[in-house]
């Protein structure tokens, strides 16, 4: 077996230098290259080579490895996708993430990927995605992006086109969670017989390193992720705690806790919004192990995503026997259970209700207790299926 595996998938996408698509993606590329180092010695060895944008950031350690082990590294640049795979006798092609862009429509004997879901036609369209867009060419994308005549035109059929290749079985598919898999059939209805496994989607573990940015207190704070993604929702998360600030403010009740906000473009996109400023602390993109510090230490964590394929987040937080308030939308409850509090994502009033329960001590003592429960559960199937997904892409 000759495999292609397509590295784009893990560098920047949109206004996200990291993104959980890209983590997923990280997380295979490893296990495969693990399974490399072992294939020499067995019936069914397989060469990797990789496709990447050379205009792009990816993981200098991911191009050491390559060099190291000599794995091919092309640049999508200098040589389409389907040159690569011309040129170098591929047989088989893997994405992480499903692109709809036309260079990606590739011919191989066999086309694999994982379908994280069908975000562009569950989401509604939003002014929102404008107002957090910083550069004109996302101002424009955000204008189009999950409008239905868009949806209509340009996603609903590019998806048809994969749905049909896969119902002919010239392409192999899976997914991260039971909520994807019924989206995508609910969809198209001509996959409604067709088995795509679910395997929940992987992620590495860093060890927490770092310190409080400035502001910042330990357990005095609660934590939003992905700050310049409209999508994820944070703008709400934030009039919630803006809003309690001020319902103590009103009863002249002493009150402390901030609220840090990583992966922040656009701070105007949420100060503009604020009465409290001096409250929220609004960071760039932070480093892995720097995140984990301060998924760590923080009082408790709010996900108020909108839509979610499977949704890393919560799960980092209850690693540490953080409490979360999270959407009860999508795969959120599926993945997080009875371990977190939920709340409709559209309803500020009701996430400030949430985040006055976790001010609850007895119901904080709870959701704490909970959260390394539902973590080690998860923890145990991500390992499980990142196997059984590694073994899915190499027919094994």
């Amino acid at each position: 077996m000759k495999l292609l595996f397509n590295l784009t998938a893990v560098q920047p996408i949109h206004s996200a230098k990291f993104h959980g698509g890209g983590s997923y993606g990280e997380v295979i590329f490893w296990a495969l290259v693990k399974r490399l180092e072992g294939s020499a010695d067995t019936s069914s060895p397989f060469r990797l080579s990789c496709a990447y944008d050379g205009k792009k950031y990816l993981d200098p350690s991911i191009v050491e490895t390559c060099k190291q082990k000599n794995i091919p590294l092309f640049d999508i640049n200098e040589k389409t996708p389907q040159r690569i795979i011309d040129e170098n006798g591929i047989d088989t092609f893997y994405t992480p993430l499903y692109s709809l862009e036309k260079k990606w429509d590739i011919q191989v004997k066999d086309f694999v990927f994982t379908w994280h879901g069908v975000r562009a036609l569950e989401m509604q369209y939003s002014w929102a995605g404008v107002g957090f867009a910083k550069k004109l060419g996302q101002k424009l994308e955000a204008l189009v992006r999950y409008r239905e005549i868009w949806k209509k035109r340009f996603y609903k059929p590019k998806y048809q086109a994969l749905a049909a290749r896969m119902a002919e079985g010239k392409a192999r598919t899976i997914t991260v969670s039971e909520h994807s898999r019924a989206s995508i059939k609910s969809f198209f209805p001509e996959l409604l017989d067709l088995e795509i496994p679910v395997f929940y989607s992987p992620m590495t573990e860093y060890e927490p390193q770092g310190f409080l940015p400035p502001g910042a207190t330990a357990k005095k704070y609660f934590l939003l992720t992905s700050g310049a993604r409209w999508e994820k929702n944070n703008l709400r998360a934030a009039r919630a705690f803006d809003e309690l600030i001020g319902m103590y403010e009103s009863q002249n009740k002493q009150f402390d806790m901030k609220m840090v906000i990583t992966g922040v473009t656009n701070a105007r996109a949420y100060l503009r919004h604020l009465k409290h400023r001096d409250r929220f602390v609004l960071l760039g993109y932070v480093e892995n192990k720097e995140l984990e510090f301060l998924h760590q230490n923080a009082y408790a964590f709010v996900f108020p995503s909108l839509n979610e394929g499977f949704g890393y987040p919560p799960v980092q937080s209850m690693r540490y026997g953080v409490p979360v308030a999270a959407s009860g939308t999508t795969s959120i409850p599926e993945v997080c259970d009875d371990a977190v509090l939920y709340f409709d994502p559209y309803s500020v009033s009701e996430i400030k209700n949430r985040l006055v329960q976790l001010l609850d001590t007895r119901i904080y003592a709870e959701y704490a207790a909970r959260a390394p429960k539902r973590y080690a559960e998860v923890h145990a199937r991500q390992e499980r299926d990142l196997e059984k997904a590694v073994d899915f892409i190499l027919k094994f």
